[in-house]
């Protein structure tokens, strides 16, 4: 199990703002010049590959303005996710200046996953100090791993799924409607790529959601910066002369992401140009006006077959999926690992297909996760995790 520590400020003293004025905190005065703060001294950011219409400022500003309103987010309290990263420094700076336009209360949060040691400490007091300049609110959590589970596959999946809770407990504890995640459209190029080459249905070909309802009643997730690349977003700290932090781990081309990012994608670049991310990004929208239909007929489906749901056990009955889609089938064994938070990153087409087909003939199937599901009574389907 993972277990979370967190220390929260709700208004910084005076003592605690290092003497650094708002004034300067509003002209990008935080740092300069604006640099990845694991560079050496020496290096410099690459050249722009292309200008922008007025100056990156502006160009993120407006931006992020349409993502804002295009997720409902105004006169309301939201918890931003921060890791220390460009994407989410971006978001936190982007919002604290946007806060008076759309009458935001916000709240800064990080979990550190205490997977590369000093380094995320560092990470994590860095956010902090971040949050303290700008006179915002932060919680930093601490995920505390059980040699088990930090030696698992998947692990990604895992500290993903436990960064989520965190943030929805903070939003919940914190009276937070919303929380805020920094993903761009890079991440949602990236995301979907990967779906096709893993295996995926609809769901997957969509991407990430701009707006999805969390697992507390009333709180919303979103992603107002889902269709600004990441070129923007250092422009736009480079204009603002803002740190950030660099994991490095990201450039570890090992982990599937990363090889996505560094090595395939820049290659279907130079044979077919910019249309890749293109062609990409209107596949992820066509996507997801079919999978919005998709979606609700198949949660009726699976409410109608739910009999019991435990965190490691579910039953299920099989007779409402007699003479269904087979993809709405699929669709709804998808939402039930989502309800479940069982790991996905490993299920590919042919594992929801083999689930599919269970709904209808007897026998034992096992799945990625730790998973079995054995339809042996008539009627009666039992998913574990053990």
């Amino acid at each position: 199990m993972v277990t979370q520590s967190a220390k929260s400020w709700r208004e910084p003293a005076a003592s605690d703002r290092l003497g650094v004025s708002p004034v300067c905190l509003l002209s990008g005065g935080l740092t300069s010049p604006a640099r990845n703060i694991r560079e050496e001294p020496g290096d410099s950011r690459p050249p722009l590959r292309k200008p922008f219409a007025l100056s990156a400022t502006t160009d993120f500003l407006s931006a992020l303005r349409r993502g804002i309103e295009r997720c409902g987010v105004r006169e309301t309290r939201v918890l931003i996710g921060v890791s220390g990263g460009a994407d989410s420094v971006a978001l936190l700076r982007g919002l604290f200046e946007l806060r008076g336009e759309f009458a935001l209360s916000l709240h800064v949060a990080h979990l550190n996953h205490q997977l590369r040691g000093a380094a995320s400490d560092a990470d994590a007091a860095w956010v902090e100090r971040l949050a303290t300049l700008l006179l915002l609110p932060v919680e930093i959590g601490s995920a505390r791993w059980s040699g088990v589970m930090a030696k698992q596959s998947g692990i990604e999946e895992i500290a993903r799924n436990e960064r989520h809770r965190f943030l929805e407990t903070t939003a919940f504890v914190n009276d937070c409607n919303f929380i805020a995640l920094a993903h761009t459209a890079d991440d949602q190029i990236e995301t979907v790529l990967h779906h096709i080459l893993r295996g995926t249905g609809l769901s997957g070909l969509r991407g990430m959601a701009v707006e999805r309802p969390s697992s507390f009643r009333l709180k919303r997730i979103v992603r107002p910066m889902l269709s600004i690349r990441r070129e923007l977003v250092e422009a736009y700290l480079q204009e603002l002369g803002q740190d950030f932090r660099t994991d490095a781990t990201n450039s570890d081309t090992s982990l599937t992401r990363n090889w996505l990012r560094h090595e395939l994608l820049p290659q279907l670049r130079s044979h077919f140009g910019e249309k890749v991310d293109l062609s990409l990004s209107r596949l992820s929208e066509q996507a997801a006006e079919i999978e919005t239909t998709l979606t609700t007929l198949a949660a009726r489906l699976l409410e109608a077959s739910l009999l019991d749901a435990q965190p490691r056990t579910v039953r299920l009955n099989t007779r409402p999926f007699a003479n269904e889609p087979r993809h709405l089938v699929r669709e709804a064994f998808v939402q039930l690992w989502q309800r479940q938070a069982w790991p996905r990153q490993a299920m590919g087409h042919a594992h929801w297909n083999r689930l599919a087909d269970l709904t209808t003939a007897l026998g034992t199937v096992s799945l990625p996760g730790e998973i079995e599901a054995s339809h042996r009574t008539s009627g009666l389907l039992v998913i574990c995790q053990r």
